[in-house]
């Protein structure tokens, strides 16, 4: 067993704060969205939640953008640059007058912000504390679970005292936060010695050769049949977990609940997979992480069978609380098993290509869904939840 240095912990605090403030931005979209219907009304509907969608799928789909500057420098780079990133992407949008421009600024350069933020903690933490890594990224992502109660009215605070302008600016401030803390996540011997054996083969071997063996090397994971597996699985439940987030409102106004109840039964996921995120990842540490990301994906396509007869108010809340607990551990799980498939070596890279996997998921889950939303009702819900259980 892997001794834990004491700088762990100040690691750990440090990703909690720097996932709170810079990946968990993410919650905001909702207020943004209303926001920037009133700033463009003459624009389609489609075409700001376009822009939403995108900002909310930028963690996943700009992991490998991520995964290349915790290669080529460090997780503390990654981290650090992760809020240099945010505050230029919601300051500049400030600026924007033209809807189009706010895919770049607001949809891709802020969000990228998030994926930079996210990997870059987990990694450094698979680092820091090699035999207790879903416990410290359980915790870790513990803190984005938190935000989802904090940062929706703290946005819609701030566009009601600053306006849109304004509160992209705050937004950015706060965002910029986690280059502070990722500054506190030094780098390991584990993250510093590649360039050093790097720097060994460039000495001895032809240029062609040692790009041919070192691009081999970084993507050797491929060859691994559970690591494809895992690729399907995290599609899988991104679609699955994008489109029951999004639908889930809707449904339960089809099954009679007011637009008020749909809110709170959103907040009852939020508390259960706050929770989830730290009690999850402890249990992980001793049972096993794939029973655990196996069994509660199984457990809520099962419990999705019996939505159906979830139509009062105490069964639509009993849904919610299962539907936080059981999904909201996936992201910090995920990484975790990751882990034990492929090992620490090029992990930076094969989350990359994992997390981008997922953000293919989240971004064409709805529209796919939406298709047959209307028609098939009922089925549609519970369709979406059997791909957890891929």
């Amino acid at each position: 067993m892997t001794k834990t240095e004491p700088w762990a912990w100040v690691v750990l605090a440090a990703s909690i704060c720097a996932l709170f403030f810079n990946t968990a931005l993410n919650f905001t979209v909702g207020v943004l969205h209303i926001a920037l219907l009133e700033r463009f009304p003459d624009v389609d509907v489609s075409t700001i939640s376009w822009l939403g969608a995108l900002f909310s799928c930028m963690f996943a789909l700009a992991g490998m953008i991520a995964s290349n500057v915790i290669s080529v420098f460090n997780s503390r780079t990654c981290v650090m640059l992760s809020g240099i990133v945010t505050l230029v992407g919601f300051t500049l949008s400030r600026f924007v007058t033209d809807i189009k421009y706010l895919f770049i600024t607001y949809s891709f350069i802020a969000g990228s912000g998030q994926a930079l933020c996210f990997a870059g903690t987990l990694v450094s933490l698979s680092y820091h504390f090699m035999d207790k890594t879903s416990m410290a990224t359980g915790i870790a992502v513990g803190g984005c679970g938190l935000s989802s109660f904090i940062f929706p009215p703290f946005t819609q605070f701030l566009i009601d005292t600053y306006g849109l302008d304004g509160t992209f600016l705050m937004l950015g401030a706060l965002g910029f936060q986690s280059s502070v803390f990722g500054a506190l996540m030094r780098p390991t011997k584990y993250e510093l010695r590649p360039k050093a054996v790097s720097c060994r083969r460039r000495q001895c071997t032809p240029e062609t050769e040692e790009l041919s063996t070192v691009w081999q090397d970084r993507f050797k994971f491929f060859q691994s049949v559970p690591y494809w597996l895992l690729l399907v699985s995290s599609t899988s439940f991104s679609i699955a977990l994008s489109t029951v987030y999004l639908f889930m409102p809707e449904y339960f106004k089809l099954l009679g609940s007011t637009s008020q109840e749909a809110a709170i039964l959103l907040s009852v996921a939020g508390v259960t997979g706050t929770i989830s995120r730290v009690l999850l990842g402890v249990l992980a540490s001793s049972v096993g992480v794939s029973i655990i990301f196996g069994g509660m994906f199984g457990i809520m396509g099962v419990v999705t069978f019996f939505l159906k007869f979830m139509s009062s108010l105490g069964g639509k809340i009993s849904y919610t609380a299962f539907l936080g607990f059981y999904t909201g551990a996936c992201w910090s799980l995920q990484y975790t098993l990751l882990v034990e498939i492929n090992g620490l070596h090029n992990i930076s890279t094969a989350y990359g290509v994992l997390m981008f996997c997922s953000g293919v998921g989240y971004l064409f889950g709805p529209p796919v869904a939406g298709t047959y939303f209307p028609t098939l009702f009922e089925w549609s819900y519970f369709i979406c939840h059997n791909r957890y259980a891929y």
